[in-house]
């Protein structure tokens, strides 16, 4: 989705999760145009983040108007397809798959197709590929079958229109279908790419419980590793490598801490293919991927695990220059800025100037103009910076970090991000406060922070 859309979704989470009890669906109802499959998924990552924090209640409540959406959603598309015939859906399907075969799988053939019966993308026609496909297998052509099934649930896992959460499911049935028919005895390098296919569907997957989605997503890169040895097949194996370390850095189940050390393990396994020399992109995104681990780290001690962090950023810059790769350079300068301020070794003055110097260098980048939000962000977290600064003269201090609130209040208005706009407003209070001994609030909004 693009960020414009995520930004709306994400002030729509905000305005819910700040009004008063009872008050949520006359919001929801304001913002028809925006319910859908998407919101949905970003509701449950959203739920995920806040319990991982300890703001249960704000999960839960986010969870449970999440519920009542998908089972709303899913009972109007039961009305919209009652008039449809079980031979509308087989039409439809002959058609789509015929235009997947023929084209290639070009998106620009086979998505306008998609988009003009997205009525027909609902579980019904879920029901027409399975008993289709069924019977088709038992024909001499099955393994042709079963390839333009697995290109068409790749596009439609993609398709970016219509009900996500429609889509996802169509995909992992078709993905399931293909799978009858390349087996892990017959076609293993197929079945270990389905399976990977799998992962990747039910990592996305809004319908269902989030933590068994996680699990089902695990055990489908487990299976494909299966096959996708590191001798035999380097890349496939580092890149599911990859996959595993972000399914259990998400990962519900188990103890965090030991989820942790699982991603870590996994990532540093996909470094010893992706390395810095022959394929530097990936081996800075892992570099990045290992970062955020070690900030989460419950292990080995948190002074510790910031200089794992640090170190990881740095190393990320090596290939994150602000000439080639300006968005992944400024997020990383900002990433530092952040580690530095946390820093527990070192000189506490020499840190919070480190990270001053971090968010002015992001501060190139995000302008603005083009990156409001997080301009708005880095401007918040300057000001935090500027008001905890030890070095030069404290007057001047506060002065900066107020200027710098202010900054970000214009893009964190009252009406936007209440919640992010509250906690801009409280720094920039503090800062008198703070002349008066009074406590100090640091930002720690979940909503602001995914923005």
């Amino acid at each position: 989705m693009d960020k414009q859309r995520l930004r709306a979704y994400l002030k729509l989470i905000e305005q819910v999760l700040t009004c008063p009890s009872g008050e949520e669906f006359q919001i929801v109802e304001s913002n028809r145009e925006l319910v859908g499959a998407e919101l949905l998924q970003v509701m449950a990552q959203v739920a995920e983040q806040l319990a991982a924090e300890g703001k249960q209640n704000n999960a839960e409540v986010l969870l449970g108007l999440r519920s009542e959406l998908l089972e709303i959603l899913e009972i109007s598309e039961t009305r919209t397809s009652a008039n449809l015939s079980c031979q509308d859906y087989l039409q439809f399907l002959t058609e789509v798959l015929l235009a997947t075969d023929n084209s290639d799988s070009n998106p620009k053939v086979v998505y306008p197709l998609l988009g003009a019966n997205l009525e027909k993308l609902d579980d019904n026609f879920i029901d027409i590929l399975e008993t289709w496909a069924s019977a088709k297998f038992s024909e001499p052509e099955a393994e042709y079958i079963a390839k333009v099934i697995w290109e068409f649930s790749n596009l439609i896992q993609q398709f970016p229109l219509g009900n996500k959460a429609n889509n996802i499911e169509i995909a992992i049935a078709g993905y399931k279908q293909v799978l009858k028919v390349f087996t892990r005895e017959s076609k293993r390098e197929s079945w270990a790419a389905i399976q990977t296919n799998l992962g990747q569907a039910y990592r996305n997957r809004i319908r269902g419980e989030r933590a068994l989605n996680l699990e089902l997503e695990i055990a489908h890169y487990q299976r494909a590793l299966s096959v996708y040895t590191k001798s035999d097949f380097p890349i496939y194996w580092a890149m599911t490598q990859i996959n595993l370390g972000e399914a259990y850095r998400n990962r519900i189940h188990d103890h965090r801490a030991e989820n942790l050390e699982k991603a870590i393990a996994r990532y540093l396994l996909a470094s010893s293919v992706y390395t810095e020399s022959n394929f530097p992109y990936y081996w800075a995104e892992i570099q990045t991927n290992l970062a955020e681990a070690y900030s989460h780290r419950m292990l080995g001690g948190r002074a510790y695990n910031l200089e794992l962090t640090i170190d990881a950023y740095q190393l990320t810059l090596e290939v994150y220059t602000q000439e080639e790769f300006p968005i992944e350079w400024a997020q990383t300068q900002t990433n530092l800025g952040n580690a530095y301020s946390d820093r527990i070794c070192g000189d506490r003055a020499e840190n919070l100037e480190f990270a001053i110097e971090e968010y002015q260098l992001a501060l190139e980048v995000y302008t603005k103009e083009d990156f409001p939000i997080e301009w708005a962000q880095t401007q918040t977290k300057l000001g935090i910076a500027y008001r905890n600064r030890i070095r030069g003269d404290r007057a001047k201090n506060l002065e900066l970090a107020i200027e710098a609130f202010q900054q970000a209040s214009s893009v964190r208005t009252k009406q936007d991000l209440p919640m992010a706009w509250t906690m801009t407003q409280n720094n920039s209070q503090n800062n008198s406060q703070n002349n008066l001994g009074l406590p100090i609030v640091t930002e720690s909004v979940v909503i602001s922070n995914i923005i």
